[in-house]
Order: structure tokens, then C-alpha cells, then sequence
């Protein structure tokens, strides 16, 4: 059969997978709505019936089966519940597997046989799924494909007829200028041409919005296309981990840039897997606070002037400030000082700190350790900020605020050390002036209080490494308050030249790395100006003030950590000693838990890697005996085993093991991550 069926084949395949994998959501919490049954029945026949015509006999084969099952319980032989609708689940896996192989022109990696047979008894395993819904968007109604190359040109040429626009603008001031310093004859004629020139400039703007908007909207995706998924996700997470959970949506028509979008993603998958493992509590922890047996995540997408914010809520257990700050310190990611100067709304923004975590075991599920601060680069790296709100008890919320597109920003223009720079406006709080009288010292730092709140002060023009302009005694200073999540700083300019939308020019690969800029953009006079990367000058401003803190002349020197590798398998111990000893730690291995027992006795470990399945001792009883002796008792326990049940995992924590890894879902990144997590 030729590739142009199987390609129509694919496309018609994933409308129908999406509609089965959303209505079987639906049919599981209402299991009496016999009209969508019905419907999910015809997707399961028409793909079969396709699937026949175009001779893919293995997605045949699974649909079938498939629809045998949905005719049953149309027919009331078969119980809706939750057993049967994730054995259907799996089947539209399958088949999204096979088909996402066929659009790659792969072999798909399933053996279907196998699979068909072990479905017919209801013992089918998932396999690896396939997202059909990546690009459900393309398949909208009156839509067309486009190359992405393309619509990004389109857009760039409309950036640059903004700033021609802006460049006639400037020019009508100089031209007012002279038609005031003219001859009566000659002025009246300069009057009458700049009338004319600010109609056509005027006329311009008008067709510039216009087009911006249309070519803008070629770029624009809704956020349904990426949140489509959720639901299975929410899913799939509480029922691994016994919970009863709900996803609830709304504004998921509103759109924004694809490149957003993207950004936009994984930070909604972290923060509901966050939700549903840390936040929800179980059933019968719910029921005894009161609460129903089923918890609400809910994401609600809106506009906000210029912006897109996005709040992910869940009615959990809430966020413990007490038990974030404890956590912390246990980690070393703050010191005591730190810890009681916090405030309680302060200590909920710890968790954005590299490094941080609260769980009693890492697992492949929670996020291997990796905690908010991977929302906090994500963020940063779409020019975006965060909030976090919580009520303990009862809720959590993060709310997210995104521009619209990062191609034309509303920015704040300021003058700093001779340059022109612009500063993204959602970054900025407020622009005041600021008095010597008003400035005070704290520490090594300089202060000033903004509404009641002590607050950081800086020379923007020193970070940058510009020249200083001498201020008069005594006069006052211009300053920006910029906040990023929770933090917020002063930093003087030399002068505000007002708000402006900016469009953002790319630097080029050349100055990928460059620090403190992320692009630029031509003014109206025709001259460029950098637009700053906020989050690299508070980076800049908060390591600085460390460096101030110290005293002269002292040295932080970087402990190298001593790791114990357990393992009786030579490549295992291998491939871990190799990408420990790579990134700086000091490695000792071990081929059986009685050895490790006597090279943990001779010498003294920061950290200890064991496998579970070992000849004579394993691993739950070697973390056991480490635990018993004093040496060991805090010290961090990874667990590496191919043993992937719940049971093995909770086992692994009752014995003292403080991370779970499991070799199939091994990569070398998981476990740097989990080792610097627990090292701190």
C-alpha cells in the first residue's frame, strides 16, 4: 500500500485516539452515559475498518478487540469501571505506538501477538505510549499547514516595519522644530506637509496592528493543544499511587505564541505530577480532615493585559513553611541565619532553590529530587515570572505569568552609563527617585526601604561593567524596583525614558552565551538598544552581595565527596563509577553488601549507591546494617535496581534508602541529579 494512504491513514488515526483517549476519561467518571459508549465505539470501528483497507492487520487485530470489549458493555455483559477502562487505554497505546512507528517509517516495538492474547485476559501490560496529540492541532478546522521558517519571516518583516514606523515618528519632531523657525510662506507650507505626514504615519500604525495581529495569529496555538494529555496523566499518576483524583480545566482556548507553548509544557507536567504527589493526600487522609475521598487539581488558563497567567491549584495538604525551612537546612540549602529571618510567605520560595526537596524518597514518579527549580529555568527562560500561595490544609496554587510572544515586548526604555537599554515591563515593579537620606546600610549591602519592605540597592551601570555618571550632592537618583518570584531589588539608571513595545531582534549564535542580554532592538532614532536578561542581573546582584559577605582573602573550597558503589555487576559499577569520577567525586566499589559492609567499616563515605539483587547480603539489608551503625545513620542511601513495584520501592524506604532509581529508566543525568540533590 502506498506511503500517501498510510499517511492519511496516521492522521485519521490520531483524531480518533485522541477522541478515545479523552471520551474513556470521561465514560470512567460517568459510566452510565451510554451515548458516549456508543461513540467510542465507532472510533474503535472505523479505525478498524481503515486500518483493514490499507493492510495494517496488527492495528486491525487491536481495535477489534477493542470494540469487542466496548460492544459488551454496551450490551451490559462487561462493568464500566476502572479495570476496564485502563485495559482500553492500553489498546489505544498500543495502536498509538504502532502508528507513530508508521509515521517515522520505523518498526514498531511491540510484539502484537503477545500483546492480543494477554489483552483478551485483561492482564495487558501498557506499553511505551506514543503522544498522538502533539500535533492535533494542525488538523483543526479551516486551517492550513505552514513552514514554521516561513511564518517566522513573515513575522520579522512586520518587526521591522515597526520599527520603520517608529523611526517616521521620530523624525516628525525635528520637522514641528523647523516649521516653527520658518519664514510665514515657507512655515505654513511645513505645517500642512507635517499634518499630512502624521496622517500617513497615523494610517501606517493602523495597517502595522493589523498585520502584527494576523501574522501573530499564524504563530498562535491555543493552550488546549498541549494540555489535551493531562488528563491521562492525572490519571495514571493517582492510580499508581492509590489516589483519587480529579483534573478540572478552563481557558484553554486562550492562545499564545507556539514557542511559549513549548516552553509552557513541561512546566504544567511538573507541576501536576508536583500536585498529585505532594499535594493530594490519600483517600482515607482526606476523608479523615473532612475533605472528599477525591482531590481537584485544576488549571485555569486567562489574559492579563499583556500577558497569559496560568494558575495550577490543587485542595491538598498545602504547603508547610516550617517543614519547607527544615528541609532546607537539613539540606544545606540555607544556614541557620537564613532560616529565621525568613518569613513564612518567604519560605514557601525556598522551593525554587536548586537542590531542594521535602520527599522521604526520591522516585522515578516524583521527580528523582528535581524540585521547583526546574519550573524556576523554564520560567526564566521564557521571560516569565511565578507566585506561590498555599493555605496548609486545605490548598496550594502556582500561578505562572507569560507574555503573549516573545517577538515584540511592552518594555521600560532606560538610560544607563551613556547606553539605551530596555528592561521587559512584567520584571518591573515600580520607578522612583531615591535620595542619599533614604539609602542605609545593612551588612556589607546598601538598602532602601520600598513600601515598608527593606530592600536591596545597586548601581545598574557596576553590574554591567559601564562607566558611573557623578551624581550633584545630595540630588536624587533615578531607581527601577524589579521583583522576580519573590525576590525584589533597586538598581539606579542614570535616567527613565518611558514605557515602550519594543520588538525583540535575535543577537545571533555568536552571542548565545552572552550575560545579561537575551536580544536587542532599534529605537526610533534609529540606534539599538540592548534588552536586559533580568533574571542573570539578580544572579548577578545576590552573588555579589555573598562575595561582599565574606572576609578578605577567604576561600570556599569545594569538598570532594567520597561515594561507595555496591554492585556485583562489573558494568554497572562500571557506568557509575565513570560518571561519578567524571563529575568530580571520589568512588570506591563494592561487588557484594558484605564487602561494602567491611569498606564502609575501614574507611568513611558522604554518600552510598547500592543495587538490591546481590549473592549473600542485598541491598534492604545492607541499608539496614549501614543504618544500625552510627557512622551511617544520616548518611544518603541511593537504591539502582531493575526491581520496579511499589512494594520494592517502599521496602527500599522502610529500610533507610532515601532515593529510588530504577535501571530500566537509568540515564546518567537521574543520577548526578539525585546524588547532588541528597549531597546539597
Amino acid at each position: 500500500m502506498g506511503s500517501r494512504y498510510i499517511e492519511i491513514f496516521c492522521r485519521e488515526a490520531e483524531e480518533h485516539l485522541a477522541s478515545l483517549q479523552s471520551g474513556l476519561l470521561v465514560l470512567e467518571r460517568n459510566p452510565s452515559r451510554m451515548s458516549l459508549l456508543h461513540e467510542l465505539l465507532r472510533n474503535a470501528h472505523t479505525m478498524k475498518g481503515s486500518a483493514r483497507m490499507v493492510g495494517l492487520a496488527d492495528i486491525s487485530a487491536i481495535t477489534h478487540t477493542m470494540e469487542e470489549q466496548l460492544k459488551g458493555m454496551e450490551r451490559g455483559e462487561r462493568a464500566v469501571d476502572a479495570q476496564a477502562i485502563d485495559l482500553l487505554l492500553k489498546g489505544a497505546d498500543a495502536v498509538a505506538l504502532i502508528t507513530a512507528a508508521l509515521a517515522k517509517g520505523e518498526a514498531p516495538n511491540l510484539d502484537v501477538e503477545r500483546f492480543i492474547a494477554e489483552y483478551e485476559k485483561g492482564e495487558a501490560v501498557r506499553p511505551v505510549q506514543a503522544d498522538s496529540r502533539e500535533t492535533q492541532a494542525e488538523h483543526m478546522s479551516e486551517t492550513v499547514r505552514a513552514n514554521v521558517k516561513t511564518l517566522d519571516a513573515l513575522v520579522n518583516l512586520v518587526g521591522e516595519m515597526i520599527i520603520n514606523k517608529k523611526r517616521l515618528e521620530a523624525k516628525l519632531v525635528p520637522l514641528k522644530e523647523i516649521a516653527g523657525a520658518s519664514p510665514p510662506g515657507l512655515q505654513q507650507q511645513l505645517l500642512e506637509f507635517r499634518r499630512e505626514l502624521e496622517e500617513d504615519v497615523l494610517y501606517l500604525d493602523y495597517l502595522i496592528q493589523e498585520l502584527h495581529g494576523k501574522a501573530m495569529g499564524l504563530r498562535m496555538l491555543p493552550v488546549r493543544s498541549i494540555s489535551d494529555g493531562f488528563d491521562r496523566l492525572v490519571r495514571d499518576l493517582a492510580q499508581q499511587l492509590g489516589k483519587e483524583v480529579r483534573l478540572e480545566t478552563a481557558g484553554q482556548g486562550i492562545e499564545m505564541d507556539r514557542v511559549l507553548l513549548e516552553g509552557l509544557k513541561p512546566m504544567l507536567i511538573h507541576l501536576l505530577t508536583n500536585a498529585v504527589c505532594h499535594g493530594i493526600e490519600g483517600p482515607d487522609e482526606r476523608v479523615a480532615a473532612g475533605k472528599t475521598r477525591q482531590g481537584v487539581v485544576s488549571v485555569n488558563a486567562r489574559h492579563e493585559g499583556s500577558l497569559v497567567v496560568v494558575e495550577v491549584r490543587d485542595d491538598g495538604r498545602g504547603m508547610d513553611a516550617q517543614r519547607i525551612r527544615d528541609a532546607a537546612l537539613a539540606r544545606g540549602v540555607i544556614d541557620q541565619r537564613e532560616a529565621e529571618l525568613l518569613t513564612d510567605e518567604e519560605a514557601l520560595y525556598l522551593t525554587l532553590r536548586p537542590g531542594f526537596s521535602t520527599a522521604d524518597i526520591v522516585t522515578d514518579v516524583s521527580g528523582r529530587g528535581v524540585g521547583m527549580d526546574v519550573v524556576k529555568k523554564n520560567i526564566e527562560r521564557v521571560k516569565g515570572n511565578l507566585a506561590l500561595a498555599t493555605e496548609v490544609g486545605l490548598w496550594s496554587q502556582v500561578t505562572l505569568q507569560l507574555p503573549l510572544t516573545l517577538s515584540v515586548i511592552e518594555a521600560l526604555i532606560v538610560d544607563c552609563g551613556g547606553e539605551t537599554f530596555a528592561l521587559p515591563i512584567n520584571y518591573v515593579e515600580e520607578i522612583l527617585k531615591v535620595r542619599p537620606r533614604d539609602i542605609s546600610t545593612l551588612g556589607a549591602n546598601e538598602v532602601i526601604k520600598v513600601r515598608g519592605a527593606t530592600t536591596p540597592f545597586y548601581t545598574l551601570s557596576s553590574v554591567l561593567g559601564l562607566p558611573q555618571r557623578e551624581a550633584a550632592e545630595n540630588a536624587p537618583v533615578a531607581a527601577v524596583v524589579l521583583k522576580l518570584c519573590d525576590q525584589r531589588i533597586a538598581c539606579t539608571v542614570d535616567a527613565h525614558l518611558g514605557n515602550s513595545e519594543v520588538v525583540v531582534k535575535g543577537l545571533g549564535r555568536q552571542f548565545k552565551n552572552v550575560r545579561f542580554v537575551f536580544g536587542a532592538t532599534i529605537m526610533g532614532d534609529g540606534n539599538p538598544a540592548l534588552i536586559l536578561n533580568v533574571p542573570d542581573l539578580f544572579e548577578a546582584f545576590s552573588s555579589g552581595s555573598r562575595a561582599a559577605a565574606r572576609s578578605d582573602g577567604e576561600q570556599l573550597k569545594k569538598k570532594v565527596y567520597r561515594v561507595l558503589v555496591v554492585d556485583d555487576s562489573i558494568t554497572t559499577r562500571t557506568m557509575e563509577q565513570s560518571i561519578l569520577v567524571t563529575h568530580g567525586f571520589a568512588v570506591v566499589t563494592a561487588v557484594s553488601g558484605e564487602d561494602a559492609l567491611e569498606k564502609s567499616e575501614a574507611g568513611s563515605f558522604d554518600l552510598i549507591i547500592s543495587d538490591v539483587e546481590m549473592p549473600g547480603m542485598n541491598g534492604f539489608e545492607l541499608t539496614r546494617a549501614l543504618r544500625a551503625a552510627e557512622r551511617y545513620r544520616e548518611t544518603p542511601i541511593i537504591i539502582v535496581s531493575s526491581l520496579s513495584r511499589d512494594e520494592d520501592k517502599r521496602q527500599a524506604l522502610q529500610a533507610g534508602a532515601q532515593a529510588y532509581i530504577v535501571k530500566g529508566a537509568f540515564d546518567q543525568g537521574m543520577l548526578l541529579e539525585t546524588v547532588e540533590t541528597l549531597l546539597g
